[in-house]
């Protein structure tokens, strides 16, 4: 009787503990990996990556893809007795986006010129590394004739970009300045400044790296310039619909000087002041900034525009649209003249705008590029 009573209990001890692990492994949830890789910079939600039977998600957070690699994730599932399950899964994230290249479609020479086909041309990628372009394709710098060159970027994924363009070689060109211009008296010559930046003097007209000077040292042909460039407007507009938006106003008093505009603006102040003391705020026919159409002045000139919202504002964030703040405070040293908050000078490279912005302490393109700003007389 005892023994068929031990039985029994064993039995009804079976039942009850099978059927608790019947139970639990019907309630289990089940986990499984909807998506095993993601690409860099994707915003995905735990919830989004796993699919779930019989549970409930806990952590909801955001996986970080900020990352190339495998990437672990914990995920916790509440069941239906609320027990608490975690498990871990892998995910790669991965970069399939290739580099963006800015560079131009066109390059134009002269035979025999020594041009820096990567002058201006950046690569950029969402993985925020380095990138460096190479030039692909055959062509000669010394030979007449037009070459298709591929400008070429390639991240540490292995994504590649290539943008095509056309390289122009053109027959050099003779020097034809009308006799008596200021060309007439400049020979054409390369130099290298005392900074390691190589110069060069054509026609007259002086390009230091790549980008025209003008100053009390380096003059221009009287012939030159037509009027404010396309990219210096177009990249004006822009800075003043900015600064629209932040509610300021800013507009162009004075843009392109020719020669003999900024010969009769120099004379008058010479008469009223004395050359001495016109030369450190005016600059000579042939010397002015506003004869390159890259240069301007704004709202008000003079002193009275310092302190301006607009003139502060400018100065801390023209070098965004490629403008410099041409003449600092306290840099008369270096560039001849006088602090002028409201003159400023279009250089297009806004990575070296933002260089010589320095958080606000502005260095000249003189001291920069290691030159001077003076009058041989």
């Amino acid at each position: 009787m005892k023994k068929r009573k031990r039985l029994v209990l064993l039995f009804v001890l079976f039942l009850v503990i099978g059927s608790f692990f019947l139970v639990s492994m019907f309630l289990s949830p089940k986990v499984s990996l909807k998506i095993e890789e993601l690409s860099l910079y994707e915003k995905k939600e735990i919830k989004d990556l796993i699919s779930i039977q019989n549970g409930t998600l806990i952590n909801m957070e955001t996986l970080d893809t900020t990352t190339i690699g495998k990437k672990k994730i914990e995920v916790i599932i509440k069941d239906k007795i609320n027990r608490k399950h975690t498990y871990t899964f892998e995910i790669m994230v991965v970069d399939k986006e290739k580099p963006t290249i800015t560079s131009p479609k066109e390059i134009k020479v002269e035979e025999g010129e020594d041009v820096d086909l990567l002058k201006g041309v950046k690569a950029i990628d969402n993985s925020k590394e380095t990138i460096q372009v190479t030039v692909e394709g055959e062509y000669d710098l010394k030979k007449v004739g037009e070459y298709t060159i591929y400008y070429v970027a390639k991240d540490t994924s292995g994504n590649e970009a290539k943008e095509e363009a056309k390289l122009i070689v053109s027959e050099k060109k003779k020097d034809v300045s009308p006799k008596g211009t200021s060309s007439s008296n400049v020979v054409d010559k390369t130099f290298t400044t005392k900074n390691g930046f190589k110069g060069v003097t054509k026609n007259g007209v002086t390009f230091i790296d790549g980008l025209l000077i003008a100053n009390k040292t380096y003059s221009l042909p009287s012939t030159y310039g037509n009027g404010l460039t396309t990219e210096t407007i177009n990249a004006f507009n822009k800075m003043k619909e900015a600064a629209k938006r932040e509610g300021l106003n800013i507009y162009i008093s004075s843009g392109f000087r020719s020669y003999n505009k900024q010969n009769t603006i120099y004379n008058n102040y010479v008469a009223r002041d004395g050359k001495k003391e016109a030369d450190t705020y005016s600059a000579r026919a042939g010397y002015s900034e506003h004869q390159t159409g890259l240069a301007f002045d704004v709202n008000t000139i003079s002193s009275a525009f310092d302190n301006t919202k607009e003139a502060k504002w400018l100065a801390n964030n023209c070098y965004k649209y490629g403008f410099i703040l041409r003449y600092p405070k306290g840099k008369d040293n270096e560039t001849g003249y006088m602090y002028e908050s409201w003159h400023f000078r279009y250089i297009g490279d806004e990575v070296l705008a933002e260089k010589l912005y320095n958080n606000g302490d502005w260095i000249t393109l003189e001291a920069y590029f290691g030159i001077t700003s003076k009058y041989e007389k």
